[in-house]
């Protein structure tokens, strides 16, 4: 006869690991959360990096368009002294100079009126690009929030899964075995993993080789621990349901003469 009680303990073992499995799967979910916030604010960080340098070159478009301003009007001034001078000269050679003065004066003028008109262009385009980035700064601004919301309720509810599972697990810890936890407690401390096995097909669940007819009968006597040969798991083999038990052959039965 199989010693039931160590059957049981190998059985609460089993349930308690899995659902520790079930809790380490969850916190890695947990885990992860942060890093899937910090990716799509590193994406809705690059939208606004992209509306600052197109911010700043509209400052600098601006900035340009307000120096050749500055310059046009001082070219302005010094146009005007030298029309003023012209009235007042009495020798050919001094109005020609003048004259060659405002000219080139003028020239220059010329010259400033097309980079500020050229500046001005370039700013209204700016403005242009920046209204479409702003727009579509909003948009991202948007879904980011949708998404930071739904990846915060992800993080309330696993939290509330593992504190769930955890209230489970209790159940089962009280009723294990303490040298049989301890064992199970450091093995899964150190590797993250079991410590028990359940057979499925005469193989181990864990490692998946074949176990030998010997190993699987001391295996079920659970007289003592049997480990898998390959991983050293201990090995769990749960008793048969109704099911999987064989119906009686009538025709072997006790009542025939």
């Amino acid at each position: 006869m199989p010693n039931l009680d160590l059957q049981e303990q190998l059985r609460l073992l089993y349930e308690f690991q899995q659902i520790d499995a079930e809790i380490l799967r969850l916190d890695n979910k947990l885990k992860s959360v942060p890093l899937k916030i910090r990716k799509a604010e590193a994406q809705l960080q690059l939208y606004q990096q992209k509306l600052q340098e197109k911010q700043a070159q509209l400052a600098d478009a601006e900035k340009l368009q307000r120096s050749k301003t500055a310059e046009l009007e001082m070219e302005g001034e010094q146009r005007g002294k030298y029309q003023a001078q012209l009235r007042e000269v009495k020798s050919n050679e001094e109005y020609q100079a003048l004259d060659n003065q405002i000219s080139f004066v003028q020239e220059k003028e010329a010259e400033i009126e097309d980079e500020i008109l050229s500046a001005m262009l370039r700013i209204d385009q700016l403005n242009e690009e920046l209204a479409q980035q702003r727009k579509e700064l909003g948009a991202e601004q948007e879904k980011h929030n949708v998404q930071k919301a739904e990846y915060e309720q992800e993080a309330k509810d696993l939290k509330a899964a593992i504190i769930k599972w955890q209230g489970k697990q209790q159940d089962f810890a009280h009723q294990i075995d303490s040298g049989l936890i301890d064992q199970y407690h450091a093995r899964f401390k150190r590797y993250r993993k079991g410590l028990v096995s359940l057979v499925v097909e005469n193989a181990c669940g864990n490692c998946h080789l074949t176990i030998p007819p010997q190993t699987l009968q001391e295996a079920r006597k659970y007289e003592q621990l049997i480990r898998c040969g390959s991983c050293r798991l201990i090995l769990y083999i749960p008793s048969p349901s109704p099911d999987d038990v064989p119906a009686e052959d009538p025709a072997s039965g006790s009542g025939q003469s």
